[in-house]
């Protein structure tokens, strides 16, 4: 069924923002890509997305099915799901998979194997990610209106994440808080930093679960969502994360060497897109870390 439009503003306005402002469980980006296929009509006219609206245009269009990229290649690869129906995946990432494709990584990636278990059932949207050698939970949507919900929450901050970790030293105090901007390193472009250029502000919090004779575990909240937060937070106080050699974290504690860092996403809890519920979900300590948790001597 077709859409129609009167533009009635007296002020011009971009064609794909206005799109987005009035159908809200649809993002910008969804109506260009619609624009762009020739499915959206401006006074008859095909039009491109950076077209000004000038009052009483009359704007025509239908909503486009979503289709599944053709540059994510479905790749059948083990997933470990936690929890799935019709508007969202939640998945439990392994640590050393990539989240999505990237360069140097174009396949066997984490998007890649959901792309093969949707059978082209549902489009895969990623909202947010993990590092590579992080482990954890990472949601899913399935259609647009969830990715457009989940993206909005976490972009509000409404989205509460969880992470255990295990960091160099001993910390003292039982809880703390970490505010410090963040930015690319000035010495190192691959790393991010505390730095006088960095400029997006990160929150992290943090409680103490356990202390050793030379490490302690931590449940870390992060407030923001700053690419390497807790990793380059945790660094600028001098406590990095056990195995994180990139940000200077020790590959050996109690005799044991770590070649990924301690790192994993253990809860998550955000409100449902259909149901406005809302939902919690936890995963459970690959093994590597579980060893250090158990043992709380």
């Amino acid at each position: 069924m077709s859409e129609k439009i009167i533009y009635e503003k007296f002020e011009t306005e971009r064609l794909d923002a206005f799109l987005a402002a009035v159908y809200t469980d649809y993002s910008r980006s969804y109506f260009q890509k619609v624009i762009e296929k020739g499915a959206v009509f401006v006074n008859g006219k095909a039009v491109l997305p950076s077209r000004k609206l000038k009052r009483g245009d009359e704007i025509v269009f239908e909503f486009q099915k979503e289709e599944l990229s053709r540059e994510i290649k479905p790749e059948k690869i083990e997933l470990d799901i936690i929890y799935e129906d019709d508007d969202i995946l939640v998945v439990n990432k392994r640590h050393g998979i990539v989240t999505h494709p990237s360069y140097g990584h174009p396949s066997g990636t984490l998007l890649n194997a959901v792309s093969a278990y949707s059978q082209g059932n549902f489009v895969p949207y990623l909202v947010h990610r993990l590092d590579k050698d992080t482990s954890g939970l990472i949601i899913f949507a399935k259609n647009e209106k969830a990715k457009i919900s989940v993206s909005k929450q976490l972009q509000n901050r409404a989205v509460r994440k969880t992470y255990l970790a295990a960091v160099k030293g001993i910390i003292a105090e039982n809880r703390g808080r970490i505010e410090a901007p963040l930015g690319r390193s000035p010495k190192n472009r691959k790393i991010m930093s505390v730095n006088p250029t960095a400029k997006k502000m990160a929150i992290t919090e943090f409680k103490v679960v356990s202390r050793k004779e030379d490490y302690t575990l931590l449940e870390i909240r992060i407030i923001t969502g700053r690419t390497h937060q807790i990793r380059s937070h945790m660094k600028y106080i001098n406590h990095p994360v056990v195995g994180d050699v990139q940000y200077g974290g020790p590959e050996t504690i109690d005799g044991k060497t770590y070649t990924r860092q301690m790192l994993h996403a253990y809860n998550i809890i955000f409100t449902h897109p259909r149901t406005c519920k809302e939902i919690s979900f936890l995963a459970p300590l690959p093994k590597d870390m579980e060893d250090l948790f158990n043992d709380k001597t």
